[in-house]
């Protein structure tokens, strides 16, 4: 079926002035034009300008679009996984955006206080912030994900490579909180290594006590609804990072805690 500019205007959200400029420099070609000069697109056009939406949902610049954009649909499926983790990231933050806002307003109404660490959380994006360098460790806090790397196996919750550094009077846990929290949340993937070891499966009753402290450990940076906990399931497998510092443990350890996490949110957060 064929679309008109202003059909796909409408569709889309993109001007008619975009659509334009898109057709001029060759970013997005009609599929057609009829006697009167009148543009069509198809489904494969339309494919095509949302795979430039979804760039530009993520930061890329047009100038940067055209090169990114495929025709082999193997290549699209390799690049809408890797938005869809980009996305999915910044929903992530988001979220501890309005966890933030719910709990400033509740505190402007006199109903409960807030912490002053809880006031800046969701506004840092994949920052780093060092709290510690001792005996060759770095350790880092990235909107409420831990990152460690030390000289052995590499350790981390999430990095990425556009991280921006927090400003250095800017404290967001003590020294204490993020060895505590850092120990918890090793022990748990500790645990979920063992109970793989022993052929547990990730619904049973020991492995979901584990994946309820690991659900609690979350808690402690934001309160996940069944969906965002769901989501960061999957970003634990889809993602490098995740996935080495979970290979780190056990090369099934991504999977398991994925699969652990998706019972946990369907009984327990749904």
């Amino acid at each position: 079926m064929a679309y008109s500019m202003v059909d796909v205007s409408g569709m889309s959200g993109v001007s008619l002035n975009e659509l334009s400029q898109y057709a001029e420099t060759g970013l997005l070609n009609p599929a057609f034009g009829d006697i009167d000069e009148d543009i069509y697109y198809e489904k494969q056009e339309l494919l095509r300008l949302q795979q430039i939406l979804f760039c530009k949902e993520v930061g890329m610049k047009e100038n940067e679009i055209a090169p990114m954009l495929r025709d082999n649909p193997q290549d699209v499926i390799r690049i809408m996984k890797q938005h869809r983790i980009d996305i999915l990231e910044k929903a992530l933050r988001l979220h501890g955006l309005i966890q933030t806002l719910d709990k400033t307003i509740s505190h402007l109404q006199g109903e409960q206080e807030i912490d002053e660490h809880d006031l800046y959380i969701g506004f840092v994006n994949k920052g780093r912030h060092q709290l510690l360098n001792e005996s060759g460790s770095e350790a880092v806090v990235t909107n409420g994900m831990n990152h460690v790397q030390t000289d052995g196996a590499q350790r981390s919750d999430i990095q990425s490579s556009n991280s921006s550094t927090l400003p250095e009077n800017q404290e967001l846990k003590s020294k204490e909180d993020y060895l505590d929290s850092q120990a918890k949340i090793d022990q748990v993937h500790l645990d979920l290594q063992q109970a793989i070891e022993d052929g547990l499966e990730p619904g049973s009753a020991k492995v979901q006590q584990i994946i309820g402290r690991h659900l609690e450990w979350i808690k402690g940076y934001y309160t996940p609804t069944a969906e965002i906990y769901r989501d960061l399931a999957n970003l634990y497998v889809e993602h490098k990072n995740f996935r080495q510092m979970y290979d780190g443990y056990h090369p099934r350890l991504a999977e398991f805690l994925r699969d652990g996490m998706m019972v946990k949110a369907e009984h327990d957060l749904s």
